[in-house]
């Protein structure tokens, strides 16, 4: 029998395709080692699987502590906009006549203040300002007595380390987080201010919500181990304790943990999970394995050909177009007519492409269109062609009487509204903008008694190309209020003058006044300083053209001040 069986085993093997002969010896030599390298590669598996596991968990659970202190960061930068709010303090510390008087400053100037934060963060519950002061009522939801709180527990809590830093308060009980500060300008005026701010619990949290997945499991400790947040996805409560999770390990029990401290805030968030692999993967993995070991050889060369021809080549194009957005370049036409998951991955890739670049453009566009409206609010108020007719009336009956120089004013006037109002438009020419500042300024040297002189050298290249309307007034105002009013003797001077480089026009408005400090024509041009006009001029050049472009102003004190302007080279559409 074993003579006839090996015989059979002889003539198969010998009468046999030579390429079963290799296909039977390479199975015969290869089944121990693809055992043991199945063994291997599943050991190795599981390692680099919780690798992977450790990795991503630690990458969620940095971005959602990321997420917390930047939510941390911008309640705190609201609460120094309203602590150093030199109008807030300035209106609690006055005194008033009236009743009348002092709630007109409540409603007309602290309650906007106080209320703005809510629109930056609708998360932001309570916005409160507490008074030692009881000669000042309470006020709604946003000016009160300490009285009030003095006997709360929070309170009592930090009230001998209370300053002028923000101190976060988390009450786990009650589900509330403030922010409370002293208010430094208050102290300084010689009264005492509390700024409390109190933030909706849940949202603060939510990013650790959304990073939480079956089987896993999020707690957030104080530095006292005081449990302030947990959340779990298919987890019992209070799986983990608070000692074991503050232990420093990353295995516990058949739990695997993370953690990462919340900057901003005194807090540790913990994320952990179960710490187990499925037995039917491993089995799965060991004969997919085998099978694949077993065709590889035979396979190998026509598969690296297909998957360079089909999968290699699309990933690499796709790589190309990411490096090609990276360098700034958003106009590609990323398109694939594959049907799998690269062709899908392509096209989600171009779709995101087109939607950042319509919601660039949108965001865009709606920066503009507040600043025309803004703009033609303004204009609508003067009703043009009754401002005309006005003025015309008035010109013919200087005329009639002979007043030359009133007409000439009333001319002036006439062309430097009608340029200003532009029918709406925000846009004109150089020369159009020019010319408005003329008839301005033959209208100042009117009310001026002819006090200044006015030079106007302007390159005739420029002056078909757009520009903002209204740019230039608002600096030959500044120079003439601020400057050569101011000079105590000498003529005063003032010069316009109008360049073009490569891609760029100048314009550049130039006086002999009595100048200013660094400090002080860095400060006019932020819309908080008062007394000037410029600021507009430099924010609507920079939302309607972008940076570089805007206003830059050089002044030496006793010797005069030079506004640049900065603006592209185009033509009107």
């Amino acid at each position: 029998m074993k003579k006839r069986l090996r015989r059979w085993f002889d003539n198969a093997f010998r009468n046999s395709r030579l390429i079963n002969k290799i296909m039977i010896i390479y199975v015969m030599l290869s089944a121990i080692p693809i055992l043991l390298l199945g063994a291997f590669l599943v050991v190795q598996q599981r390692q680099m699987m919780q690798r992977q596991r450790a990795d991503s968990v630690r990458s969620a659970l940095m971005q959602a502590s990321a997420a917390v202190t930047s939510d941390v960061r911008v309640y705190n930068n609201l609460s120094d906009y309203v602590a150093y709010n030199r109008t807030v303090s300035d209106a609690l510390t006055s005194s008033y006549n009236s009743r009348y008087e002092l709630f007109e400053q409540y409603e007309k100037t602290i309650d906007p203040i106080l209320q703005s934060p809510s629109y930056f963060s609708p998360d932001i519950e309570k916005l409160k300002i507490y008074l030692s002061n009881n000669a000042m009522p309470s006020h709604g939801v946003t000016i009160g007595h300490l009285s009030e709180i003095s006997d709360s527990a929070w309170y009592k809590s930090v009230k001998k380390s209370l300053n002028q830093s923000v101190t976060w308060i988390i009450d786990n009980k009650a589900r509330k987080i403030r922010s409370v500060r002293e208010m430094p300008l208050m102290e300084m005026n010689g009264e005492k201010g509390i700024l409390y701010i109190e933030v909706n619990y849940n949202s603060l949290f939510d990013s650790f919500d959304k990073i939480c997945q079956e089987g896993q499991g999020v707690s957030i400790l104080d530095k006292n181990g005081d449990l302030i947040y947990e959340k779990n996805n298919g987890l019992k409560h209070n799986v983990l304790k608070p000692g074991e999770l503050m232990s420093g390990k990353s295995r516990i029990g058949g739990y695997y943990v993370q953690s990462d401290k919340i900057a901003g805030l005194p807090l540790t968030a913990y994320m952990y999970g179960k710490n187990n692999f499925s037995i039917m993967f491993n089995l799965q993995l060991l004969f997919v394995l085998a099978i694949y070991l077993a065709i590889v050889v035979a396979t190998l060369f026509i598969a690296s050909k297909l998957f360079q021809r089909y999968v290699v080549s699309d990933i690499t194009k796709l790589e190309e177009n990411m490096h090609e957005v990276a360098k700034g370049n958003r106009t590609l036409m990323v398109v694939s007519d594959s049907k799998d998951e690269i062709g899908g991955l392509i096209r989600d890739f171009g779709s995101m492409l087109a939607e950042i670049n319509r919601l660039i453009k949108e965001n865009y566009e709606n920066k503009l269109a507040l600043r025309k409206a803004e703009m033609k609010a303004l204009q609508a108020q003067i009703n043009p062609h009754f401002l005309y007719n006005s003025l015309s009336l008035i010109n013919w009956k200087a005329i009639e009487k002979g007043a030359d120089d009133i007409s000439d004013v009333t001319l002036a006037l006439s062309r430097f509204y009608r340029t200003s109002l532009n029918r709406g438009k925000n846009v004109l020419t150089v020369e159009q903008e020019i010319e408005n500042v003329k008839s301005y300024i033959k209208i100042q040297s009117y009310m001026h008694d002819n006090s200044f002189d006015t030079v106007i050298d302007v390159d005739e290249d420029i002056l078909p190309y757009e520009t903002l309307n209204l740019l230039l007034q608002p600096l030959v105002e500044n120079a003439i209020d601020h400057g050569i009013d101011m000079k105590e003797d000498g003529r005063g001077f003032i010069k316009i003058i109008g360049r073009q480089t490569d891609g760029t026009i100048t314009l550049t408005v130039e006086d002999n006044g009595v100048g200013m400090d660094e400090e002080t024509a860095e400060s006019i041009l932020n819309f908080k300083s008062k007394g000037y006009g410029v600021a507009n001029v430099n924010q609507r050049i920079e939302l309607f053209y972008g940076r570089p472009y805007g206003l830059k102003i050089k002044s030496i004190p006793g010797k005069g001040t030079v506004c640049t302007v900065t603006i592209p080279k185009k033509m009107p559409s």
